[in-house]
């Protein structure tokens, strides 16, 4: 019992206070109880993200910040209110039957613990964190640098009622989604039938029942874009340039959410620059403050921490020593990919195969009809309003990507659809997608709710037990807790679920560093099958201050360097950390090709260009004959150009560009690439075993611990835990 009651007061508490919040925001607007609740909670995530960065996100400073906005409710009403009239019965009985129903059942499932594998491994996982430090950790992945909106309600949930009240937040956003739509519909001009029916087919939507009872932050999305739009529209009819900041603050918001919410913030400042009005620039200032206001927090903490406002994306445009290119890259191209589904195959997958990872239902084969709605003004708002917060699909086939869009675009439906039609399509939407109905034909491994765990949302069912079965991540993460002390440095090459662990795991592919120790590993373990390389390259004794290698031509795969040797005659010019070194790409890692160690490689980290160089500036001129570059790239039979600069002449002079190479004698370097992780500040290593992914290194290095200098510290199911010696 004591577990649901904190479970309730963390949500309820963390809702009502940015309830309280809106309405003193908004004392002076009419705004319904929805837009109220928007702008609260985006002011309550924007005073959570400056206590973290204060270090000061405790639960009696949190206490006192939700307390002052309770009590707001009370002391500081709005002036004024929005009225609008009741539905008729039909309607009513409708909405009440529908929304109650699947209500309760999303309801148990919020109140169960999380199990949804990105509510476990970063939603919550950074909430959990956050709760336990009080602050933002040092460091730089790529979970840390994303938006993290509604992240900060979760962390204030969290203090008080731990992982079940951060879903309670969720679920209350998407709740509120519900009537947000039917005021949305009035201020379109819509039907109340055709409003029922966006309702409806938003509601019950199973991608839309999972989404709003997790810690997935897409129905929050959902909601605060449809704030923003509200907002628009209030103001284009009313002509009060008030609504315009706020309405900025609830789009910049959605970006503050995810990424994609940047195409929330293009269709706002779309609709204001084309709505006509005379004082044009005073509402795009406006309008965009108040973007700033909620997206600019964020932009300017990743600016600080990585020269990329962006971050973790965008590393292209923004080159920076905390995240590759190459990474870029695989992720785009993993996301963007349809997993062998043809094109035409599309609506149906979205609708009820789940081959996209989440489903709409049979609703959703009838939004092309919508596209008669552009006859009406209103029609073509949401038209193009959804097609371009479609555009983020295309980079991530996700269908929750798609929600804030098909929301959009079933208005412009529920403007054209006549009544009775609009009557069968809710009652075919509310009955197919009953989930007893789901469950008799849909795969179990489908991407939505199926099932009642109410013994687990009650307490009955105790939290360890409940996760024991309905996630393995749940078994890893108790091991890694279990088996290593507060303080333990872990490196993973598998996600880990910290909503469950109180760890700092870093995973292989969220940073730079963690790709190079990925790199380091995998070139100790195919040391066989992958030889190492010696460039030599030689010329007449000089006096040389400094070095270029360059390649004269590209080649498909990485150019990489384990090790640069300068010669004079026989004898090696020893590395002096006086030496200055540039590097085109890849600056930042240009000092792994002369530590003393070929298993730490410097790399391009994508395909070798023309152009391309290796820089060495030595600290005074020194007498060179040649050179050594150790590396794989010499296997390819590509040239390298050698050029010198003498004394206090900066020009560049060719030395040579006739190098040859040869492969190296094998060497094992094993013992030395776990030495390398170890001295990044890592005592473990968590390995998965397996035939894809990172598994068969996993198996190589369970088969061959003690070479590795490894030991297992634990093990649940095909995961290993070892500790380094």
């Amino acid at each position: 019992m004591f577990h649901l009651l904190s479970t309730l007061f963390g949500g309820a508490f963390t809702l009502a206070a940015a309830y309280g919040l809106g309405g003193i925001l908004l004392r002076r607007l009419a705004a319904p109880p929805e837009i109220r609740l928007a702008i609260g909670a985006a002011a309550e995530s924007a005073v959570v993200f400056v206590l973290l960065l204060c270090h000061a996100a405790i639960w009696p400073v949190l206490l006192a910040v939700g307390a002052c906005g309770i009590a707001a409710i009370r002391w500081h009403r709005p002036a004024t209110q929005e009225t609008s009239s009741a539905p008729s019965r039909p309607i009513a009985y409708a909405a009440w039957v529908i929304f109650a129903g699947y209500g309760m059942f999303y309801l148990v499932n919020a109140l169960a613990p999380e199990v949804q594998p990105d509510g476990i491994t970063y939603h919550l996982g950074l909430a959990y964190e956050y709760a336990r430090l009080g602050g933002f950790p040092d460091r730089v992945r790529f979970y840390d640098l994303i938006p993290q909106g509604m992240e900060m309600l979760f962390t204030m949930a969290f203090l008080f009622g731990r992982h079940a009240a951060a879903k309670l937040v969720e679920f209350g956003v998407s709740a509120a989604a519900a009537p947000l739509i039917f005021r949305v519909g009035r201020r379109l001009g819509m039907s109340e039938t055709g409003s029922l029916m966006v309702a409806v087919f938003y509601w019950t939507a199973p991608l839309v029942g999972l989404a709003g009872s997790s810690t997935y932050n897409d129905a929050a999305q959902v909601f605060f874009t449809l704030a923003a739009f509200y907002l628009l529209l209030t103001w284009r009819e009313t002509g009060d340039a008030r609504y315009l900041l706020p309405a900025g603050v609830l789009a910049g918001f959605c970006y503050a959410i995810k990424f994609p919410g940047i195409f929330a913030v293009a269709a706002a400042v779309l609709f204001v620059a084309v709505s006509g009005r005379s004082r044009r620039w005073r509402d795009a200032a406006l309008l965009a403050a108040g973007i700033a206001l909620a997206a600019g927090p964020w932009m300017v903490r990743n600016a600080l921490l990585t020269g990329n406002p962006i971050a973790p994306l965008g590393n292209s445009f923004f080159p920076n020593a905390y995240f590759h290119l190459r990474s870029d890259r695989e992720l785009a191209e993993g996301m963007r990919s349809l997993h062998g589904i043809a094109p035409a195959q599309v609506p149906w997958q979205l609708a009820l195969g789940d081959g996209l990872s989440g489903t709409y239902g049979p609703l959703l084969l009838l939004l092309p009809l919508g596209l008669l709605a552009a006859r009406r003004r209103e029609g073509r708002v949401c038209l193009i309003a959804a097609a371009i917060l479609a555009v983020p699909w295309f980079s991530n086939t996700g269908a929750r990507f798609l929600m804030p869009a098909v929301v959009l675009a079933a208005f412009a439906l529920g403007m054209v659809l006549p009544a009775k039609a609009a009557w069968a399509a809710i009652a075919v939407q509310a009955l197919v997608c009953l989930p007893p109905l789901l469950n008799a034909w849909q795969p179990a491994y489908a991407f939505r709710l199926h099932e009642l765990p109410w013994k687990a949302a009650l307490g009955i069912e105790t939290e360890e037990h409940y996760l024991q079965h309905h996630t393995n991540e749940y078994n890893v993460a108790r091991m890694v807790e279990h088996d290593t002390p507060p303080d333990a440095g872990i490196f993973s090459l598998m996600p880990v679920a910290t909503a469950y662990a109180a760890r700092d795991v870093s995973v292989a592919w969220q940073s730079a560093e963690g790709d190079r120790l990925v790199d380091t590993l995998r070139l100790a373990a195919k040391y066989k099958e992958d030889p190492l390389s010696d460039w030599t390259a030689s010329w007449p004794l000089a006096s040389l201050r400094a070095l270029r290698f360059r390649l004269p031509q590209g080649y498909p795969a990485e150019w990489d360097i384990a090790e640069v040797r300068l010669l004079s005659g026989e004898d090696r010019i020893f590395n002096s950390p006086s030496w200055s070194l540039r590097a085109w790409p890849n600056l930042w890692e240009a000092p792994l090709a002369l530590d003393n160690r070929r298993s730490t490689v410097w790399r391009t980290w994508q395909p070798a260009r023309a152009g391309m160089f290796f820089e060495v500036d030595l600290d005074h001129p020194q007498n060179l004959s040649g050179a050594m570059l150790t590396g794989h790239s010499a296997a390819y039979g590509v040239p390298l150009d050698v050029y010198g600069q003498r004394g206090t002449d900066r020009t560049w002079r060719l030395l040579t560009d006739r190098a040859t190479s040869a492969v190296r004698p094998l060497e094992n370097l094993r013992l030395e690439a776990t030495a390398v992780v170890r001295r990044a500040g890592y005592r473990y290593l968590l390995v998965p075993l397996g035939n894809t992914g990172h598994g068969p290194l996993g198996w190589q290095l369970l088969a061959e611990a003690p070479e590795w200098g490894l030991e297992i510290a634990g093990n649940a199911g095909p995961n290993i835990l070892f500790k380094l010696r």
